[in-house]
C-alpha cells in the first residue's frame, strides 16, 4: 500500500515546494485530502489525508508554532492516545519488556541502586520492571526512582501508582518526581537527585527523539548523551522509532513518513481492537505526530525522530560501550520479527524495523 500513485503525487509536490511553486502545488496537494474521514476510511487513503493536510499548513504558510504534543491541553491527551497505541502495536511493550531485562538484571547486582526515568509518563514500564525485580530481587534492598517528566499530571500518576506497589515489594523504593525537560536539567541537579548509590541505571523510553535543537544543529542528543554518561550508568536502556524525520530535507521527512506511518497503519490493522479503536491510534495519535512532522515550523519540531544507526553513532560518541544481549521471550505475533545483537534489539513488521531497543553502558561504571 506505501508507494502508490498518491505517494508519487505527493512527494513530486514537495519538489515543487522546494521551488517555491506553492501556487502549482496548493491544488495538488488539497486534491488528496478527503470530504470525510471516518472509521470506514483505508488506510491508505488516511495516511495520504493526514500527509496532505499537514503540507497544506506549508502551503498556506500556517506552520504551527509548535509545542510538545504532549504537553498540549488536546480534548484526548496524547499521552492517554499512546496507551492505546500500545496496546495494538505489539512492539511496544516488547521494547519494554527488553529494556527492563537489561536493566533488573544490572540493579539485581546491587545493594542500594538508584534509576533514572527520561520520559516517565505514567509510569507503566517502571510498575512492570518493579514486579519483575520482586519476583526476583537479587541483592537489591534499596531503590531510588527518579521520575523525570514535563507532564505533571502523567508524573503525578506515576508516582502514586510506585507508591501504592511499593508495600508489596520485597525492598525500599524512594520515588522523586522531577518535572523538566531532560535537555534542560543541569547534570548536578541530577546527581543530587541520584544521591549517593552504587550504582546508576537509566532508562529512556520514546522520550529523547523529543529532545529540541535548532535547524542544522543535531549534535544536541550527542552532547545530551555524554552528559548521561557522565553518571556512570551500569545500564543505559534507550528505546526509540526508528525513522528519519530529522532531517531538514522535506523530501525525505515525507518518504521516511510515509514508509514509517504506512507500515505502523498496516500494522495497526492486523490487531484484533475494534475499528473505532484503530481509527483513533491512525488518525488521532499518529496523525498528530504526522502534523507535527511536516506541518510544524523547522525550529519548533518535537517528533524528532531518527534511525536507529544514528543513535548508535551517538551512543558510541558518548563514550558507552554495548551491553551484551539478554534472552527474551518474544510475545510478537509470527507476522512480526525480531533482530538481537549485543547492545541492539530491532522490532519490525514485513521489512521495516519499526522499534530499536539499546543496551549500553558506560565502562567506568562500578
Amino acid at each position: 500500500m506505501i508507494f502508490e500513485d498518491r505517494y508519487k503525487i505527493i512527494l513530486s509536490a514537495c519538489q515543487d515546494l522546494r521551488r517555491r511553486r506553492e501556487q502549482l502545488v496548493g491544488p495538488v496537494i488539497a486534491g488528496q485530502l478527503l470530504g470525510a474521514v471516518d472509521v470506514d476510511v483505508p488506510s491508505d487513503r488516511l495516511l495520504s489525508h493526514i500527509v496532505a493536510e499537514a503540507l497544506l499548513r506549508r502551503v498556506d504558510r500556517d506552520l504551527l508554532a509548535g509545542k510538545n504534543i504532549y504537553l498540549q491541553p488536546l480534548e484526548i491527551a496524547q499521552i492517554d492516545l499512546f496507551d492505546g497505541a500500545r496496546r495494538l502495536i505489539p512492539q511496544i511493550p516488547q521494547s519494554y519488556a527488553i529494556a527492563n531485562l537489561h536493566l533488573a538484571e544490572a540493579l539485581r547486582g546491587l545493594e542500594t541502586a538508584a534509576l533514572l526515568e527520561i520520559g516517565a509518563g505514567k509510569g507503566a514500564q517502571m510498575l512492570a520492571l518493579l514486579r519483575a525485580l520482586a519476583a526476583a530481587p537479587g541483592r537489591l534492598r534499596r531503590l531510588r526512582i527518579v521520575a523525570l517528566d514535563p507532564g505533571a499530571p502523567a508524573l503525578a500518576e506515576a508516582q502514586a501508582a510506585i507508591e501504592a506497589l511499593a508495600p508489596a515489594l520485597p525492598f525500599a523504593v524512594e520515588v522523586r518526581p522531577l518535572r523538566a525537560l531532560i535537555e534542560r536539567c543541569d547534570p548536578a541537579l541530577l546527581r543530587e537527585a541520584l544521591g549517593a548509590n552504587e550504582g546508576v541505571t537509566i532508562n529512556a523510553a520514546y522520550a529523547l527523539h523529543h529532545t529540541a535543537h535548532a535547524p542544522g544543529d543535531p549534535e544536541l542528543r550527542t552532547q545530551l548523551l555524554r552528559q548521561l554518561a557522565g553518571l556512570r550508568p551500569r545500564m543505559f536502556t534507550l528505546i526509540e522509532p526508528n525513522a528519519n524525520h530529522d532531517t531538514e530535507l522535506l523530501t525525505r521527512r515525507v518518504h521516511s513518513c510515509w514508509e514509517h506511518f504506512g507500515t505502523v497503519f498496516d500494522l495497526v490493522d492486523q490487531s484484533e481492537a475494534t475499528p473505532l479503536e484503530k481509527f483513533a491510534v491512525k488518525r488521532l495519535f499518529f496523525g498528530r505526530e504526522v502534523r507535527d512532522i511536516l506541518g510544524t515550523s523547522d525550529a519548533f519540531r518535537c517528533e524528532r525522530h531518527e534511525p536507529y544507526e544514528s543513535w548508535l553513532l551517538r551512543l558510541a560518541k558518548a563514550g558507552l560501550r554495548p551491553a551484551p544481549a539478554v534472552e527474551a521471550t518474544s510475545t510478537l505475533p509470527d507476522y512480526c520479527w525480531t533482530i538481537v545483537r549485543d547492545g541492539l534489539v530491532r522490532l519490525g513488521y514485513r521489512g521495516v524495523a519499526l522499534i530499536a531497543v539499546f543496551a549500553y553502558r558506560s565502562p567506568e561504571a562500578p
